[in-house]
């Protein structure tokens, strides 16, 4: 992640009510950008056995709507 990325890593908008129904997770992230010591207080730095399930594109129904990747010419 790159410089751009607020420190805080996620806003509520001036409605903190949000906060009791978002998840704000981050996975393995580097760079500049990737620091989490500024990050929300509800972040959760995520292990490997949390996020295999969302790393698999049978998560997001893919093979509807995914195309397949171009051959090679």
């Amino acid at each position: 992640m790159s410089e751009i990325v607020n420190p805080e890593g996620w806003s509520n908008k001036f409605h903190p009510e949000r906060e009791s129904t978002v998840f704000f997770g981050e996975y393995k992230c580097t760079g500049k950008g990737a620091s989490s010591s500024g990050r929300v207080k509800f972040t959760k730095a995520l292990t490997d056995d949390q996020v295999k399930p969302f790393l698999d594109l049978s998560f997001i129904d893919a093979m509807k709507w995914l195309l397949p990747p171009p051959n090679k010419v």
